[in-house]
């Protein structure tokens, strides 16, 4: 996967050129993600889906992401990020059913990893919870966490909540240290889900 090329830009998100997924981790330059965040809503509360991620994956192993999620290659255009929902979830969706929340510029630097990503994000909902296959390589399993929850916990109102495994109905305490990445884009993305339920979007 490190060998997968990539386009890369500057500041103002301007196309500059190519490198490996790898080398751009390692150099830092901004590059294209596609978000996809599943809803569902149960007995009037929305909840948000959750991936963890598995155990031998080399960054993160572990913790709870993004629904789907992954790197737009340099051949692809944003409506093929779909592809990342079908490989990681075994679930087939269409563009035109997502609703867009917009681009999202985010940023982590670890000793390891220089991860800047222009993300393009969506908002799948489910009216049933789909029949997921998981790629076992990429995803343990999944999570559903309620909306008001979790934004709680990255606003800082709460320091732990409570996720449930979809397959097993299993449920576990959850604080910040147990998702990957900032709590700046969480925030930033569950108002926007917010935004859009309330509107009826």
């Amino acid at each position: 996967m490190d060998s997968e090329i990539v386009r890369i830009f500057d500041e103002n998100m301007k196309c500059i050129g190519k490198k490996t997924r790898g080398e751009v981790h390692i150099s830092g330059d901004w590059h294209e993600t596609f978000h996809c965040w599943f809803t569902i809503v149960e007995k009037n509360e929305c909840y948000v889906l959750f991936q963890k991620r598995a155990e031998v994956k080399k960054d993160y192993p572990g913790l709870l992401d993004i629904t789907s999620a992954g790197h737009l290659l340099a051949e692809e255009d944003v409506r093929e990020g779909t592809r990342e929902v079908e490989e990681e979830l075994g679930v087939s969706i269409k563009f035109k059913d997502l609703i867009p929340l917009g681009i999202i510029k985010g940023e982590i630097k670890l000793e390891q990893i220089w991860d800047r990503e222009i993300c393009h994000v969506f908002l799948y909902e489910c009216r049933l919870l789909p029949e997921f296959k998981l790629q076992e390589d990429e995803v343990d399993s999944l999570y559903k966490i309620r909306l008001d929850d979790v934004m709680n916990l990255f606003e800082g109102t709460v320091t732990e909540i409570t996720a449930t495994e979809i397959s097993k109905q299993n449920s576990k305490i959850v604080n910040k240290a147990s998702f990957v990445g900032l709590d700046s884009y969480y925030v930033n993305v569950f108002e926007r889900i917010k935004s859009k339920i309330n509107r009826g979007e």
